[in-house]
């Protein structure tokens, strides 16, 4: 039961070609399995599955595990999460792909490990995961992630898409060559403070609910030379602090930002507080359609296009609702309408990146598309159409 090899036939004779193989992990090594994940790990081969079945009670397995290979982890029993405690480290190595589905990291983090990788580059997917602690992500570069419908305390990486996730910090540092060929993607998550600080790659920061009580929520502090960077339909809310939604910082270079129909608010008690705070004269910051319930001041923005201050409007992301000046506030081109194919609603409800792609995170506890990149339009004469998309099921 701990490994099972497949035999093909070809042109009448039989080679044998081991496929993936499924090792099972259980309890006190019930039925066969193994006892614990690092034997399983030791045991495996890249390309394996490891099927943890979950201890009664959320009993954690108590060990030290170090993923060293192209593997990928699930739970036996359906929808259901395996609870480790101890520490968790991925090893990225050129071409190693780490796929973690419904683990709980019981007071710990899942972490890279501090290593050099050269001549390529490795991938990590976090899926439906708890960390009590972080996810370290960006202590070896050349790692690209996706993180999906997961919690942790803070989120750091170098590059990928993180989407639909439930974050107390989000952070995204710089990466090192050879670099990937795609943008960062940042969409759909509940985050408190989130800053880029990456020189290296063109940022898409959409449809995210992004709120902080000690500073800042949202801060540029970096950027990829003459890149343009989108900062779209969130919501950026500062609690109980008398500061801007959106700081970007001096040390920027040449390159454009694009903030567009975000809401942007603060519940402290100053209405003079700035939305947006541009420190540096170097990007080209533009800010369309975007809405405050307050006076809608910013510093430094070079073009400003119908954003409204003084707004009256519900938002509700639990329900998916909204009234008020959001609904249809956003910009009326085509390319920013809702899924229903209206004008484009300001917040993260608006748009085809909407909120509702992502929350709740498991209804029906069906298999879902968790990130999909597709032009906005299509043009008559068209002979291709470049998409990019990913999806999970056990």
């Amino acid at each position: 039961m701990k490994k099972q090899l497949f035999f093909v036939a070809i042109a009448g004779f039989f080679s044998s070609i081991a496929s993936a193989a499924d090792l099972y992990v259980r309890d006190l090594g019930a039925g066969g399995a193994y006892s614990t994940i690092s034997a399983a790990i030791t045991a495996a081969n890249d390309g394996d599955r490891i099927i943890i079945k979950p201890k009664s009670g959320n009993v954690p397995y108590l060990e030290n595990i170090t993923i060293n290979k192209s593997l990928t982890f699930v739970s036996e029993t359906n929808f259901s999460r395996y609870y480790v405690q101890g520490t968790i480290l991925i090893a990225p190595a050129v071409n190693r792909v780490v796929t973690i589905n419904n683990m709980y990291a019981f007071q710990s983090s899942i972490s890279t490990t501090s290593t050099t990788i050269t001549g390529g580059r490795s991938t990590i997917n976090i899926i439906n995961s708890i960390a009590d602690s972080n996810f370290d992500l960006d202590n070896t570069k050349n790692v690209s992630v996706h993180v999906f419908g997961s919690e942790c305390t803070i989120l750091y990486f170098v590059h990928g898409e993180v989407a639909g996730n439930n974050c107390g910090r989000i952070n995204l540092n710089n990466d090192i060559a050879p670099l990937a060929t795609t943008d960062v993607f940042i969409v759909g998550n509940d985050s408190g403070r989130l800053e880029s600080s990456t020189s290296t790659y063109a940022v898409h920061i959409l449809n995210n609910d992004i709120s902080d009580s000690t500073g800042n929520p949202l801060v540029i502090s970096d950027l990829k030379t003459s890149s343009t960077n989108y900062i779209q339909n969130n919501r950026v809310v500062s609690t109980s602090y008398n500061t801007v939604q959106v700081l970007l910082s001096s040390t920027i270079p040449n390159g454009t930002i694009v903030l567009n129909n975000n809401i942007l608010n603060t519940s402290a008690s100053s209405s003079s507080v700035n939305k947006i705070n541009v420190n540096t004269n170097n990007a080209t910051v533009i800010a369309n359609n975007n809405i405050s319930s307050t006076t809608f001041n910013t510093t430094g923005v070079d073009i400003l296009n119908n954003n409204l201050g003084n707004s009256s409007y519900t938002l509700d992301l639990t329900t998916q609702t909204a009234t008020g000046s959001i609904v249809n506030g956003g910009l009326t081109d085509e390319e920013f309408y809702d899924l229903d194919l209206t004008i484009n609603d300001v917040g993260p409800l608006g748009g085809s990146n909407s909120w509702a792609n992502y929350w709740p995170i498991n209804p029906g506890n069906k298999p879902r598309i968790s990130f999909l990149n597709t032009p906005r339009r299509i043009y008559t004469g068209t002979t291709e159409m470049n998409a990019t998309g990913s999806g999970y099921s056990k």
